[in-house]
């Protein structure tokens, strides 16, 4: 396995069209055929990842970042906080498939887990779609669990079927004398 120099960058407005692009080329990369149709795709992509989604997104708050491999541009992420709830919600982690098993995406999976802890919220939740098995065993391997299946009807017949996924934010309690701040 190589080891890149990951960092993190803002994605702003401005950005949306090169989000959306990069969106598109990972979820026709990954997910056909064997966890979308065709049809599926574009359809659940088209209600998340079209530009002017994404920018009403963004424009409610939610933080987008850039995934950096060196100088390039691998993947991106999307999380924001829910107060109420005590808990940080992971939208969006999406790697370019030449970059899978590098351990990109555990790093960007650990900047959120700490953003969550340093908050002090008590959990952070994501979906999945069910079929997704490699994304599932990358998300079991940061500490996440399976917390529910939940199936969303979002019309023309189309639902999605996805596991919420939840890891448990170590409590900041001892975390100062424990000489570990924060998640792994």
């Amino acid at each position: 396995m190589r080891d890149y120099d990951v960092t993190f960058s803002p994605i702003r407005l401005e950005d949306v069209q090169a989000v959306s692009d990069m969106s598109r080329r990972i979820w026709q990369q990954h997910y056909l055929p064997d966890i979308l149709t065709e049809s599926e795709l574009e359809y659940f992509w088209q209600r998340a990842y079209a530009p002017a989604r994404l920018q009403a997104h963004m424009d409610s708050g939610v933080c987008y970042e850039w995934i950096n491999a060196g100088a390039s541009r691998v993947g991106f992420l999307a999380y924001g906080s829910e107060p109420a709830e005590h808990r940080l919600h992971l939208s969006k982690l999406y790697l370019e498939p030449a970059f899978h098993g590098c351990g990109i995406g555990s790093r960007a999976l650990r900047r959120v887990q700490q953003h969550g802890y340093e908050e002090g919220l008590k959990e952070v939740t994501l979906y999945v779609f069910r079929g997704n098995d490699k994304a599932i065993r990358a998300y079991a391997r940061a500490g996440f669990s399976v917390e529910r299946t939940e199936m969303t009807e979002c019309g023309k017949g189309y639902r999605y079927d996805d596991y919420v996924m939840i890891y448990q934010i170590p409590s900041r309690e001892g975390q100062e004398t424990s000489g570990r701040p924060g998640p792994p």
